[in-house]
């Protein structure tokens, strides 16, 4: 078995602590006395504000080059769509965190990669393996436990 590409992996990482620090802090929010909306517009407004500082062009990025309107429509319907799909989960989000455990809350909300899994393999045939299946199994047994009192 080949190691795992260090490119992605590293970046993923540096996901998985940011999101951690991301359902933190919004559940800091809440409980300090934010409604969950009231959160959730503050939290888009420190998103759009960072959007500048890290969405520079990069040299070493193989899309890099035409502009966006050049882009396929599909590609930008899909990119659309995925925004609304995440404001919709933040919406979500937040309003279980507002009444729920945060450890639990963020282990279940953070349990989709199996339906990722399952959307990429019948659109876009990705491979589904037996170690994918196992980590779905203990995602979502995992989640299962956290969200157990």
């Amino acid at each position: 078995m080949a190691p795992p590409r260090a490119e992605w992996l590293a970046s993923s990482f540096a996901c998985l602590l940011l999101y951690g620090f991301w359902g933190f802090l919004g559940k800091l929010a809440l409980v300090r006395g934010l409604s969950s909306s009231q959160e959730a517009g503050l939290e888009k407004l420190g998103f759009f504000l960072t959007l500048p500082l890290i969405l520079k062009p990069s040299a070493t990025d193989p899309n890099a080059g035409p502009g966006l309107m050049e882009r396929p429509k599909f590609a930008l319907l899909a990119a659309y769509m995925s925004g609304v799909t995440a404001a919709a989960a933040d919406f979500f989000y937040t309003r279980a965190m507002m009444k729920g455990d945060g450890g639990a809350v963020s282990a279940i909300t953070a349990s989709y990669p199996p339906v990722t899994m399952v959307l990429c393999a019948t659109f876009m045939r990705e491979k589904v393996t037996r170690n994918k299946l196992m980590g779905s199994f203990f995602t979502l047994l995992g989640a299962f436990f956290m969200a157990r009192s």
